[in-house]
């Protein structure tokens, strides 16, 4: 239950035109309903709730609790390990390559009960601790097992019963008799939580998408699916399964699935006309700068996205990556477009990881305005000398300096990358091992979540060491 409160430390705002509002000496209060009742600096703090109100000092800076527009639930227990035992340069490309080896097959284990409620909770009890509350995920074919995700995650969850008929195996394939009816029931039961997913279009023909969009349509659902994330993917999809679209996006454009809100994940390897029809439906773009490293996929380009008006958010996509810390991806997106985007500012990436999915996926969350939940996150801080927002999120939350967005070895490694010329040798260790170091240090930097008023994770203590002898 919620009680009134004033949270007094550092704050970083989010605002709707992509700007961070800092305030260094801040205070936030609510009321018994948890809701917003001031949110600015401690010294304008009003007397009646400054005297009335029980106070306390926040155990580091004060953001927005962070949303994931992309991420696989059933993937969680292999974070990390989507190239495991993959050739340097499989004939399928290391996506797909990386999909049969690894993934599918941990996928297939969700159809036990009893391995999907683990996987949910312990996906739950991490990204909480990561200061993730909600988001878009995709879950499996199977639809007990996107029930037990919708039910058991927080409401700030959408989840997607995932789609496939082909090009995957024989023992992970949507019933195409079935799907209509599945998604219906998942979708009178939790309305818009429940996402229409279309895992890509290489394994979902063009009638099952049009049906799933239609169902989308008719119920007013959002839908979610991968486009252009890998060249072998682009070139299967345009030049084998889809030859009479004009493109990959053409593909989803011409099936339906852009015809309401939707969420694409990657978008690397775009054309002209491919942005233009990602502008035009209003498209959402799923940014995942680590794995699109780790998988060798390529670098997004930022200003390209940005320049059409498309909006997107920094996701994890785990499994691809190895951690559910959003934190961790922010530094990742800083230092992949270091150099090459004028947009690439600590402000953009805190306003990509809190406000801008908040704003897609009609979350309340996401910036602290009067009138809002008293939802938020605490950060431990690295430093607090900080006197701007973009000091503060660079240096006081992530921890970063300019230096390291500027390393030579990892500069070169993500020149070859946005080349798409990066192989499986030193670069890719240079890569991994810089993705490596920035989750170990920046994982479990989240001391207190706090929604509605409510706390709902207090990071734990660490056990005492040893006396001294």
């Amino acid at each position: 239950m919620s009680h009134a409160q004033t949270i007094l430390g550092p704050i970083l705002n989010p605002r709707v035109d992509g700007t961070v509002e800092f305030t260094p000496d801040g205070g936030l209060s609510c009321n018994d309903a948890g809701t917003i009742e001031y949110a600015g600096p401690a010294a304008a703090l009003p007397p009646s709730l400054a005297s009335s109100r029980p106070k306390r000092q926040s155990d580091g800076f004060i953001l927005p609790p962070f949303l994931d527009a992309h991420i696989h639930i059933p993937q969680h227990p292999i974070r990390g390990h989507f190239m495991d035992g993959i050739a340097r340069d499989p004939p399928e490309g290391r996506l797909l390559a990386g999909l049969n080896r690894n993934v599918f097959p941990e996928e297939a284990r969700c159809e036990s009960l009893e391995v999907v409620e683990r996987v949910v909770r312990d996906f739950a009890r991490d990204t909480l601790a990561q200061g993730v509350v909600g988001g878009a995920a995709y879950m499996t074919v199977h639809e007990a097992a996107t029930e037990v995700a919708l039910s058991q995650l927080h409401a700030f969850w959408s989840v997607g019963l995932v789609l496939m008929e082909m090009n995957c195996p024989q023992y992970l394939r949507t019933d195409p008799a079935q799907a209509e009816a599945q998604m219906r029931r998942l979708a009178e039961r939790f309305g818009r939580r429940f996402m229409v997913t279309d895992r890509f279009a290489v394994t979902v023909g063009s009638d099952l998408r049009r049906r799933a969009a239609r169902l989308a349509w008719d119920l007013d659902l959002m839908t979610q699916t991968h486009l252009n994330e890998q060249l072998r993917e682009k070139q299967l999809v345009e030049q084998t399964l889809y030859p009479r679209y004009d493109s990959y996006a053409d593909v989803y454009r011409q099936d339906g699935l852009l015809d309401g809100p939707s969420v694409l994940a990657h978008c690397v390897h775009m054309t002209p006309p491919e942005y233009e029809i990602l502008a035009r439906r209003n498209a959402f773009v799923a940014h995942c700068p680590t794995s699109n490293a780790l998988l060798c996929s390529g670098i997004m380009p930022l200003d390209e996205i940005l320049a059409h008006e498309i909006e997107y958010a920094i996701c994890t996509d785990v499994g691809a990556s190895p951690t559910t810390s959003i934190l961790a991806e922010m530094a990742q997106f800083l230092k992949i477009h270091a150099g090459r985007s004028p947009h690439a500012t600590p402000s953009e990436a805190l306003y990509r990881s809190t406000l801008a999915p908040a704003l897609k996926l009609g979350v309340q969350i996401g910036s602290l305005a009067v009138g809002r939940p008293l939802s938020f996150i605490e950060v431990e801080p690295f430093t607090t000398s900080a006197t701007s927002a973009e000091d503060a999120i660079l240096r006081g939350v992530l921890g970063l300096s300019a230096g390291d967005l500027n390393s030579p070895a990892l500069k070169r490694a993500l020149d070859r990358l946005q080349a798409v010329r990066l192989d499986c040798g030193p670069d890719l260790d240079v890569l991994q091992r810089d993705v490596r170091d920035t989750a170990n240090r920046l994982e479990n930097r989240v001391v207190r979540v706090t929604l509605a008023g409510e706390v709902v994770y207090n990071r734990p203590t660490p056990p005492a060491g040893p006396s001294p002898p």
